[in-house]
């Protein structure tokens, strides 16, 4: 092995065992975010892993959209998939963007907070909802997750997937740490030729360009009352 990968490897477990020495923190720390209505107060516990609602029988995709605008921008994609009778396990980080997702979509998807990066909480996640694909949006990356997704072989798709300058720039810094990362991921669709290369150069392969999916998302609902 390389050196730069043995020290990309080294730095993924050092991230991990930081996690698994916090996680013991994470029940009064999500106490004190429902506190101030960043989590829902009856559903903490789905921030650990536990399933709130039964898998259903057959193919499952899980779709992590982690505020309002990238669960907006997966609407049409989601309805795609309900279409082909293919399930939908949605998760997002946000109170409202869960408001979103009940008003767009009702019950045709299955909807949960998204687990903690932390190992046992991801474990527990996978070991249930035991998905057949895992589709992100824009930019989210949670080195415990793809690593687990990876161990288990699920592949793991980017989609809209953007990198800002300021995040470019970063990931350059850690460059065999963000190879280690981004290589792990199946497919990454770009929304531009810009951010295509950039994932290119941290090790995303294969990258393809679609263009912003946001562009071609339906509306939000509006109230013609008003």
């Amino acid at each position: 092995m390389a050196l730069s990968e043995a020290l990309a490897s080294f730095a993924v477990k050092c991230y991990s065992w930081f996690g698994a020495a916090v996680y013991p923190l994470t029940g009064p720390l999500l106490a004190y975010r429902a506190a101030k209505g960043k989590e829902d107060r009856s559903r903490r516990a789905e921030r650990l892993g536990y399933a709130s609602l039964e898998r259903p029988f057959g193919p499952l995709v899980w779709i992590h959209a982690a505020s309002v605008g990238e669960t907006t921008a997966v609407v049409p994609l989601m309805r795609e998939l309900r279409r082909r009778d293919i399930h939908v396990l949605l998760t997002t980080g946000t109170v409202t963007s869960a408001a979103v997702a009940r008003s767009r979509l009702g019950d045709t998807v299955i909807h949960q907070y998204v687990p903690l990066d932390f190992l046992p909480a991801v474990r527990r996640f996978l070991d249930y909802w035991q998905p057949d694909a895992a589709i992100g949006v824009e930019s989210e990356i949670w080195p415990t997750t793809l690593t687990e997704l990876r161990r288990r072989h699920i592949p793991q798709i980017l989609v809209n997937a953007r990198m800002s300058d300021r995040s470019f720039d970063r990931w350059q810094r850690y460059k065999s740490v963000a190879e280690a990362l981004f290589g792990k991921l199946a497919l990454v669709i770009a929304q531009s030729d810009v951010d295509a290369e950039r994932f290119r150069d941290l090790g995303a392969w294969p990258v393809i360009v679609s263009g912003n999916i946001k562009v071609d998302s339906d509306a939000p609902p509006s109230d013609e009352t008003v």
